[in-house]
């Protein structure tokens, strides 16, 4: 059974690249962030957080409509096909971004109020205008993952993040004041390199068809709807604690909570790892085995994900003010509470994940687009109700209800579909544990021989 994967060079190319490009992003991305709350005062952090979180759902929304639904339709089809599904793929991702834009713009000055950040405003202005610089690069990583190119994948975001890694890092050892306009527009600058730089990559396969098939995007808009609802409702949900504590409590506090929460980051490494290996390997498998055959797949990648993460969560049980002093600093030891909560939000993040992803791959995407609605405003009643009753610590209380409830309602509908077993999932984690300590034996042997 171990050595099952070992023997798929699939999973084993596809996975070594993958987890570099998420080691890549936890590096750089979580550098960034510690400089940048070293740099930033806490007002201005918290508005750059809030900026983030607006640029995330425009980037959601588009990757909604162009990513799952062209893996899914791509897999096991023609390169012509391929290349016909790529160009309705392109026209519809043109549309979403001009909506997205059009959007963005009418209610800048609505946000910039809700969260009393006047400076918001003109930044949210600033990103509009920008928007189209970052829609090539998703269009060229996507076509890369139906390439199951995974390389370039991690090349083309090793090029993106380390840009801006080491602009902020410049101005950290310089001791220069940076504004938060200036860094938006390093943003924009790096986005138009990292498009080069992913072309260059996937140039040669990246044959778009001369004329645009209406049919093929009625397709990936119909399917696209819902995973983009979906999607947006799970990005609204991951954020919107710290929205309606902008809107609450004022941005200070947001860069308290998000201090805390960037552990979700390190958990973001394995998950995001596995489900983007996992994904087009389900719909692969459903189309050549049928339903049942993935039940194996979602127990066992669930219990990869969780053999990652339980070290990380007993050790941040144990020493969590070390942790925020790592992360974030002495000036935010507030956080410390926060982070005993959410701590238990990243051990059932892998069932969360892996419950939406199985969905869509099932041809589910409005049930999951359902579930997700109903779990977004379980978690904004959930917030509201509980920074009412005990403040900052309150958002974390509520998202950890919110999440419980929603892999409650998933799991229901997959033990019904695919009759997983949940549990399951613990025992093939531990089993990770005992393979690796049996490998390494095995290894260590070897080496004394």
């Amino acid at each position: 059974m171990q050595n099952k994967f070992a023997k798929d060079s699939y999973w084993m190319k596809s996975g070594i690249y993958t987890l570099l490009q998420r080691v890549s992003e936890l590096i750089f991305g979580f550098g960034s962030f510690w400089l940048l709350i070293r740099i930033l005062p806490k007002e201005d952090f918290g508005i750059w957080v809030l900026l983030l979180s607006v640029m995330a759902l425009s980037e959601v929304a588009r990757r909604g409509f162009v990513q799952n639904a062209q893996i899914k339709f791509s897999a096991g089809t023609d390169n012509e096909t391929i290349s016909k599904i790529l160009t309705a793929s392109i026209f519809l991702n043109v549309v979403i971004t001009a909506i997205t834009v059009l959007v963005l713009a009418a209610i800048a000055g609505l946000l910039s109020h809700i969260w009393n950040a006047p400076s918001l405003q003109y930044l949210i202005y600033i990103y509009c205008f920008a928007a189209f610089s970052t829609m090539p690069f998703l269009q060229l990583t996507v076509f890369m993952q139906v390439k199951l190119n995974y390389k370039g994948i991690f090349l083309s975001n090793l090029v993106r993040l380390s840009l801006f890694f080491f602009v902020v890092l410049y101005y950290f050892i310089t001791n220069t004041r940076v504004d938060l306009f200036m860094l938006l527009y390093y943003q924009i600058a790096i986005a138009f390199i990292s498009v080069i730089a992913a072309y260059l990559i996937i140039r040669r396969e990246f044959k778009p068809s001369r004329h645009i098939d209406f049919q093929w995007v009625k397709n990936l808009f119909h399917f696209g709807k819902f995973v983009f609802g979906t999607n947006l409702n799970a990005m609204l949900y991951g954020n919107v604690d710290q929205i309606i504590i902008g809107a609450i409590l004022g941005t200070a506090p947001v860069a308290t909570y998000n201090a805390a929460s960037r552990i979700i980051n390190f958990v973001e490494v394995p998950l995001s790892s596995i489900s983007t290996i996992v994904f087009p390997k389900t719909a692969e498998r459903i189309k050549t085995e049928g339903v049942a055959s993935v039940r194996y797949l979602y127990e066992r990648s669930v219990g990869l994900m969780l053999a990652f993460i339980i070290p990380m969560a007993l050790f941040c049980i144990l020493f969590p003010q070390f942790i925020i002093t790592v992360i974030a600093g002495k000036d935010y030891l507030d956080s410390v509470p926060i982070l005993q909560v959410i701590i238990f939000i990243s051990l059932l993040k892998p069932f969360d994940r892996q419950s939406g992803i199985f969905l869509d791959a099932l041809g589910k995407p409005k049930v999951n687009f359902i579930t997700v609605m109903i779990s977004l405003a379980m978690n904004v009643i959930a917030n509201i109700i509980f920074i009412h009753f005990f403040g900052l610590i309150g958002a974390a209380y509520g998202h950890l209800v919110a999440t419980f409830l929603a892999i409650v309602i998933t799991h229901y509908i997959l033990i019904k579909d695919i009759q997983i077993k949940p549990w399951h999932s613990f025992i093939y984690a531990f089993r990770f544990y005992r393979d690796a300590l049996i490998h390494s034996k095995d290894i260590l042997g070897k080496f004394r021989k």
